[in-house]
C-alpha cells in the first residue's frame, strides 16, 4: 500500500535535482543534435579520420564510418556512452539516498512513530524513485525525437531508436535497484555520489575494454552493457528480450532483498 502524502513529499523533495539533472541531458542530447550537421559536412573527410581509428578503439565504442553515415547512428555512438550513464547516475544516487536520509537528517523515529508500516514506507518511497527515474527518461526521450527529427538529413528508422531507448530504460531500471541495495548497507552520512559515478562508468568501460580485443572479452560478461546491442553497428540485431527480462527478474529480486533487509534495519536516532 502506498502512502499518498509520502509518494508527493518524496517527489517535492527531489523536483530540484530532477531539474539539475534533466537539464544537464537535455543540454548534452541537443548538443549531439546540433553538432551532426557540421560533422555530415566532413564527408570524405570523416570516413578518412574512422579509418584511421585503431580498430580495438572503434570496437570498444561501437564506432564506424558507417554508424556515423546517419544523424541516428551518430547520436547512439553518445546515447550508450554519456547519456544513459549520465540518467543513470541521477536515479542511482537518488536511489541511495531515498531511504537513508531519514536516519541522516534524524527524521526516522518521527516517521516510524506515524500510523504507517516499514512496508508502506518503503513502497511509497519506491514508487517516488521510479516516478522520478521515468519523469527524466520521459524527458530525454521527447527531447531526442524532436531533435532528431529537426536535425536529420534524411529518413530515420525510428525502430532502431526504440530498440536503443529500450535498452536504457532496463540499464536505468537495474542502476536505479542497485542504488538502493547499496544504500541498505552503508552509512546514511556517507556521500554515494562518486560509489555510483565508479558502478555506471566502471560497468560500461568493462564492455568497452571486453570489446576491444579477444584476449579481455572476458571482462564483457561482467557489465549489463553486453547484453543490449547499444549501436547501429547491426541494425538487424533485434531487441534483446532475453536480455531485459533477465534485467528486470535481477532489478526485483533486489528490490525484494532490499525491502526485507528495510524491515530489519536498526535506525540510529
Amino acid at each position: 500500500m502506498i502512502n499518498k502524502n509520502l509518494y508527493t513529499k518524496e517527489l517535492k523533495r527531489n523536483r530540484k535535482n530532477l531539474a539539475i539533472w534533466s537539464s544537464i541531458v537535455i543540454g548534452f542530447t541537443l548538443m549531439v543534435a546540433t553538432i551532426y550537421p557540421f560533422m555530415a559536412e566532413m564527408g570524405e573527410g570523416l570516413n578518412e579520420i574512422m579509418d584511421k581509428m585503431p580498430p580495438e578503439l572503434g570496437r570498444a565504442m561501437g564506432m564506424d564510418a558507417a554508424t556515423w553515415s546517419s544523424i541516428l547512428g551518430f547520436y547512439s555512438t553518445y546515447y550508450g556512452v554519456y547519456i544513459i550513464v549520465l540518467i543513470s547516475i541521477f536515479t542511482g544516487s537518488t536511489a541511495t539516498t531515498i531511504l537513508a536520509k531519514e536516519e541522516r537528517d534524524h527524521t526516522s523515529e518521527f516517521l516510524m512513530t506515524r500510523p504507517v508500516s516499514r512496508r508502506t514506507i518503503f513502497l511509497s518511497k519506491m514508487a517516488s524513485l521510479f516516478s522520478l527515474s521515468f519523469l527524466i527518461y520521459m524527458i530525454q526521450l521527447i527531447v531526442a525525437v524532436v531533435a532528431i527529427s529537426f536535425f536529420a538529413q534524411k529518413e530515420v528508422d525510428w525502430s532502431i531508436f526504440i530498440r536503443l531507448h529500450l535498452a536504457g530504460l532496463f540499464l536505468m531500471m537495474l542502476f536505479t535497484s542497485l542504488g538502493v541495495l547499496i544504500s541498505m548497507f552503508v552509512s546514511p552520512k556517507k556521500n554515494m555520489m562518486g560509489a555510483i559515478v565508479g558502478l555506471c562508468f566502471g560497468t560500461f568501460l568493462l564492455d568497452a575494454l571486453g570489446k576491444s580485443t579477444e584476449a579481455t572479452n572476458w571482462l564483457s560478461y561482467f557489465s549489463p552493457f553486453n547484453y543490449f546491442n547499444m549501436t547501429i553497428a547491426e541494425p538487424a540485431e533485434s531487441f534483446r528480450i532475453i536480455s531485459a527480462i533477465v534485467i528486470v527478474l535481477i532489478s526485483v529480486m533486489i528490490l525484494y532483498f532490499s525491502s526485507k533487509r528495510f524491515d530489519q534495519k536498526d535506525f540510529s536516532s
